[in-house]
């Protein structure tokens, strides 16, 4: 694959799509920080990435991509030195500046698969997680395949894109009915303990509040008690509802 005619075709496809799927024709300065990126000397590997990980420039995203950062964090291994000096590929910051989620994503190629590099990279992995950075990396052959998808299909979404916001949702934790439709996060907003119950009249199962014996289904309307399963800790009953040990 040739990776300056990919680069520039994902780059048209990327401004003709947000076009088409925008109601407000941003300015033409919209598209200028990847123009600047791939303009600029490095990696075609790396321009490829980038352009897949702002497939949706318009959209709004939980975190910040920051290309080619450096960052400067204790070396785990030369604790006698002041610090180490490390390039990354594509930073990721979302959370707040109190608490931050840092994502370190390095594109891997060819010449790292050499074991004097291997071992480098493992030395970095260590002490950016120590740093408290979420280490994700990703291989010149998987970028590539990656890439071979864009070409088969033109309404392809990047799976990259998709992992990725998989990671930063699961640390930010963020309130949404798909956070708020699990179990343990409906707990600790609520104070409730939610589980899964299942009707005794239909057999369906619905969310329920467990401190609660009596239930209706959503399913049926019918009334029901709830099975205890003997694993539940109750620690005591009180004003028809049921307290669990911590």
């Amino acid at each position: 694959m040739d990776l300056k005619i990919f680069i520039d075709k994902l780059r048209k496809r990327i401004q003709d799509d947000h076009f088409e799927f925008q109601e407000m024709y941003p300015p033409e300065k919209q598209f200028e920080f990847l123009d600047d990126f791939i303009n600029a000397d490095g990696s075609d590997l790396e321009k490829a990435f980038f352009l897949m990980l702002n497939q949706f420039p318009g959209d709004k995203k939980d975190y910040y991509v920051r290309p080619r950062e450096m960052v400067l964090i204790p070396d785990l291994y030369d604790l006698s030195a002041p610090g180490i000096e490390y390039e990354i590929d594509f930073a990721l910051y979302g959370g707040s500046i109190d608490n931050p989620i840092k994502v370190a994503i390095d594109c891997d190629g060819i010449r790292s698969h050499r074991q004097k590099h291997s071992n480098k990279d493992r030395r970095k992995d260590v002490n950016l997680q120590a740093s408290g950075w979420l280490v994700m990396r990703f291989g010149s052959k998987e970028i590539h395949e990656e890439l071979l998808k864009f070409e088969k299909e033109e309404t392809y979404i990047c799976d990259f894109i998709t992992s990725i916001d998989n990671v930063i949702k699961e640390k930010l934790k963020l309130i949404s009915w798909d956070t708020y439709s699990r179990s343990e996060y409906r707990s600790k907003l609520t104070g409730f303990k939610w589980d899964w119950v299942t009707c005794k009249h239909c057999t369906k199962t619905q969310m329920g509040v467990l401190n609660r014996k009596k239930h209706t289904c959503i399913h049926c309307g019918s009334k029901f008690i709830r099975d205890i399963h003997p694993t539940e800790k109750i620690k005591y009953e009180h004003g028809g509802l049921l307290f669990f040990e911590d």
